[in-house]
């Protein structure tokens, strides 16, 4: 893997714990360098920062995709959620939040180990309810509902993953936000966002039902319709 990121502190620790899972990683701190070294190496994917240094993420991506099929994976910071969508649209593969969490950049990595690069955009379906990693959009019926900010995106696919089973506040804080959200209302509100974006009463909501004690379960519309 490939790995350009303009903090060191962030490219040694994710390359170190990478190594736990027999990845191998080189690693850049600019976009030009980024570039320079994708095009020696021919990397089984690149994995680059949105907000780097010479030539920001989404340039990056662009002009990697013009000449290599590798998949090209954003890292996106909370400060950075702006991008994800030229990022997008310039060919990423996917979005991961930064700072990394080892274990999720893994799982992106085993896709391109086992030459499913069409798992990268393969579309989540649960019943009526769509979610297209390729767009982050979310379409009900065949009907676009909107097109979600990346957190959201990343909450929804976890439900819909496991659709009908509880998610609890602590799995959900782990792989979301890892320490971020343990002292604040974060989840709630993304929860309460994500239910006006699919039309679901706030009040009385039956796609993403609230397990009071314990955490979150999604419901395939179709089994109420």
């Amino acid at each position: 893997m490939l790995l350009a990121d303009a903090d060191e502190r962030i490219r040694q620790g994710l390359t170190a714990q990478l190594a736990k899972y027999q990845v191998s990683v080189v690693h850049c701190a600019d976009g030009a360098t980024a570039l320079l070294e994708a095009g020696l190496r021919r990397p089984d994917v690149l994995l680059v920062s949105a907000g780097l240094p010479l030539l920001d993420g989404a340039t990056v991506t662009r002009m990697v995709r013009r000449r290599l099929s590798i998949p090209v994976v954003l890292g996106v910071s909370p400060e950075d959620s702006d991008q994800v969508a030229p990022a997008l649209a310039a060919g990423a593969s996917a979005c991961v939040a930064r700072p990394y969490r080892p274990r999720e950049v893994a799982q992106l990595l085993s896709l391109s180990d086992r030459g499913q690069r069409g798992g990268w955009d393969q579309p989540l379906v649960c019943g009526p309810l769509t979610l297209d990693p390729g767009t982050y959009e979310v379409r009900m019926h065949g009907v676009v509902t909107a097109r979600l900010p990346l957190r959201e995106f990343q909450l929804l696919h976890l439900l819909m993953l496991h659709a009908e089973k509880v998610i609890t506040r602590d799995r959900i804080r782990a792989e979301l936000w890892g320490d971020g959200a343990s002292r604040s209302n974060t989840i709630t509100v993304h929860i309460r966002r994500l239910r006006e974006r699919l039309g679901d009463d706030p009040h009385h909501p039956e796609i993403i039902q609230t397990v009071r004690g314990v955490g979150y379960r999604l419901v395939p519309p179709a089994q109420y319709a």
